[in-house]
């Protein structure tokens, strides 16, 4: 998938990832759900389903949604 139908993947729900991190190391959530996502920014923020853990990711740093590779 395209960088640019990142949002409208993310919006439906549940959804798997997986991003590089900021030291190299990449960084699989299994179930996970997006809280905000910044249009005009670069980052999203996803919430843990197991963990409730919730992080901020760059954009530009996911490499899989839902097992479909992410591509610029």
């Amino acid at each position: 998938m395209h960088i640019s139908e990142l949002q409208k993947a993310t919006e439906r729900g549940e959804f798997s990832m997986r991003f590089v991190a900021a030291d190299g190391e990449v960084v699989r959530i299994p179930r996970c759900v997006c809280t905000s996502y910044h249009s005009k920014g670069r980052t999203m923020n996803v919430k843990s389903c197991e963990s409730g853990e919730i992080r901020k990711v760059v954009r530009i740093t996911i490499i899989e949604i839902n097992d479909e590779e992410v591509y610029l």
